[in-house]
């Protein structure tokens, strides 16, 4: 219930682990880390665009005022040419002034350059300007004032790059990097020219450290958070793989757990690659478990499994998983080769024949035993048969339930202790569960029918005693036979209701017809092996006979032979109190099974049952022996003796002879219901 509670614990972690993916940190990781470079440089080309613009701007104040003046000078009736002579005191740099008319034809030069109007540019700051080349340089041609940045990144690699750093003066900052000559077209008033100004742009070694400063602040505010999400992101994958391991870790063998085991096989088996193959799940076994924990110690059990942990990765292939599912099982998946279904059927069979073989070996102090059940996983063709379908779900609990119900089969093959799973193992799983969904309501419904054999005595053919037997008549499922849910009441422990539910109406049937008037014999009821483990067992049969008021002599207790295997001093005890409370007690099935000549000895029982098996088989002399032998030695030790299960008339004979006290089969009377027994009980007895 512990490793139940602990696996559902593991499996919820799971999940909630599994929906927090790593994969979005990693993209967002990944595309920070190509943003940062990109986000750098568009820093840089719009710094270096602002610079360029700054400069212009600054020449471009110059134009305004020199625009100014020459819309004056025009105003006084100057010419052209007079005008372009007196504006050029007023100005200190860009002398060259080019003046051309409304076909652009040449009015003014003033210097020995013009410009190139095939190359402009229109740039719009505070005003809208108008930048043309000039027709001796050949930088804006060939490279455009937009990559004025490649210019600066250039000047500042030459800069950072200088040998030596003494060289590093004053004027050396403020000397010029770029000296371009461009020309500026100038806002007049006069309609019927254009006016052309020619400046030197020029770019100061100190702007290439305005820039550098700023991709620097530029490089650190994108790094830093960057670098944050990094060690963010190396911190969730340390932590989640810390998770998964801990998750997939069996604490006992220290490999992997079932939690493991049923998502990787399920991703095994739903991939595409292996539609085509054929899988087996197995449930493997150690049995005796807890008695070699009991011999050796819980830590050296441990550490056994911790051995076959190690055994069983070693033997497994790629592709192949294993795990220990709760105690001292482990579950498989291998793969199984072959051309046809009797070929992977043969293939697993021989692998987990020379696993168990060297399983069987590992532990030098004792010999190890082991069971295998597999459930065999087919590939799932089309309905046409042409190709394989990908399988999309599988169940491993279910299918691992399916290969533990053929382990239980498998202590059935001695030889090999494998077993396949197969439909009929279903069934009888279903039906088990089918019974044990029905009993507790077949109780209260009193489905449970009281069916009652006699017995006869050999020498007059009377009847003197009777056998009570239990019938289940389902309202849902008619007549069930005795051997379909009797031993599942056994297994799951209800064999203890059955029994008091039994004595109960044995008890019943007496008292009715003792005050009835009519005629009784003793009647024996069937008292389980597991009745026994209960403390002060004689009082409790004693109170549930004394609510309906029989005599104590008309039931007799039959106890099993199995019984033997428990406490015997709690059994010798606890038949001793009920023959002081009038009960007779006999041993049932006597020769059947562990019974042994003790047994006779110490407890002091009433009677003594034969088992069936002494009247079947072929060689009827030895069984004839032993039973003469036997019924001599009760006879000696004061019980009386019952042979059940006899059906011919030698035998009848022969136990008359030998002086056999009663005789239980169907050469007298089969099991009848309680109305027949009543009619044959006047007549016979």
């Amino acid at each position: 219930m512990k490793s139940s509670r602990t696996n559902s614990s593991k499996e919820k972690s799971y999940e909630k682990l599994r929906k927090k993916r790593i994969w979005p940190s990693i993209v967002i990781f990944a595309g920070g880390l190509l943003w940062c470079p990109c986000l750098f440089m568009l820093f840089v080309q719009l710094f270096a665009t602002y610079i360029a613009g700054m400069k212009i701007e600054q020449i471009y104040d110059d134009v305004l005022y020199s625009s100014q003046l020459l819309d004056n000078i025009m105003e006084k009736g100057c010419t052209v040419q007079q005008a372009v002579e007196e504006l050029e005191p007023y100005i200190t740099q860009g002398r060259d002034i080019y003046v051309v008319d409304k076909e652009e034809n040449p009015i003014v030069k003033t210097g020995t350059s013009t410009p190139d109007f095939r190359v402009t540019y229109d740039i719009s700051l505070n005003e809208d300007i108008k930048v043309i080349a000039d027709s001796e340089e050949n930088f804006i041609q060939e490279k455009g004032l937009h990559s004025m940045s490649a210019i600066l990144v250039e000047a500042a690699r030459e800069t950072f790059e200088k040998d030596d750093m003494a060289a590093y003066d004053s004027t050396w900052f403020y000397s010029s990097i770029l000296d371009q000559k461009i020309w500026l077209q100038m806002p007049s008033k006069n309609s019927e020219y254009l006016f052309y100004r020619k400046y030197s742009l020029q770019i100061l070694r100190m702007d290439i450290l305005y820039v550098c400063t700023f991709g620097v602040f530029t490089a650190i505010l994108t790094f830093v958070p960057l670098l944050l999400m990094f060690i963010n992101t190396i911190r969730v994958i340390f932590t989640q793989r810390k998770m998964m391991k801990f998750l997939y870790q069996d604490i006992v063998t220290g490999g992997c757990n079932w939690l493991y085991f049923r998502n990787y096989s399920e991703r095994i088996l739903t991939q595409h690659r292996n539609r085509k193959k054929t899988y087996a799940i197995c449930s493997l076994h150690l049995e005796q478990y807890h008695n070699y924990c009991s011999c050796y110690g819980t830590k050296a059990g441990e550490e056994l499994l911790e051995v076959m942990n190690g055994f069983l990765n070693a033997r497994t292939n790629r592709h192949e998983i294993f795990a220990r599912y709760e105690g001292a099982d482990f579950g498989l998946l291998i793969n199984c080769q072959g051309m046809n279904e009797q070929e992977h059927y043969n293939d697993c069979q021989k692998r987990l024949r020379s696993l168990l073989a060297e399983l069987t070996g590992l532990n030098t102090e004792q010999k190890l035993h082991f069971q295998a059940g597999i459930y065999i996983i087919h590939p799932i063709s089309a309905d046409n048969g042409r190709y394989y379908k990908v399988r999309k779900s599988i169940d491993i609990n279910q299918i691992y339930n399916y290969a533990s119900i053929a382990r239980r089969e498998a202590k059935l093959h001695e030889e090999t202790r494998i077993s396949f799973f197969n439909q009929h193992m279903l069934e009888n799983q279903l039906w088990n569960q089918k019974v044990e969904r029905d009993m507790e309501a077949a109780l209260r419904e009193e489905e449970f029918e009281v069916y009652l054999q006699p017995k006869y005595s050999p020498s007059d053919k009377k009847m003197v005693g009777a056998e009570a037997l239990v019938r289940w008549n389902s309202r849902t499922e008619g007549f069930i036979p005795p051997n379909r849910f009797i031993p599942i009441f056994e297994e799951n422990g209800f064999i203890t209701q059955l029994d008091d539910y039994m004595v109960s109406k044995v008890a019943k049937l007496l008292s009715e017809w003792t005050i009835q008037g009519k005629k009784t014999v003793p009647i024996s009821v069937n008292i389980s092996r597991a009745h026994f483990a209960q403390e002060g067992l004689a009082e409790h049969i004693c109170q549930l006979v004394d609510a309906y008021g029989p005599s104590h002599e008309l039931i007799e207790l039959e106890v099993t032979e199995s019984a033997f295997l428990d406490d015997k001093k709690v059994l010798i005890e606890t038949v001793k109190q009920l023959k002081a409370y009038g009960f007779r007690v006999s041993m049932d099935d006597f020769g059947s099974g562990y019974s042994s000549l003790n047994s006779l000895m110490d407890i002091p029982f009433d009677v003594l049952k034969l088992d069936t098996e002494f009247f079947r088989g072929d060689d009827s002399s030895r069984g004839e022996t032993i039973v003469c032998e036997i019924i001599r030695l009760a006879k000696k030790l004061g019980m009386h003796v019952v042979a059940e299960g006899v059906e011919s008339k030698e035998h009848v004979d022969f136990l008359t002879e030998l002086g056999c006290d009663m005789i239980q089969g169907y050469y007298f009377a089969k099991p009848m219901p309680v109305s027949e027994f009543e009619e044959k009980v006047e007549k016979d007895a």
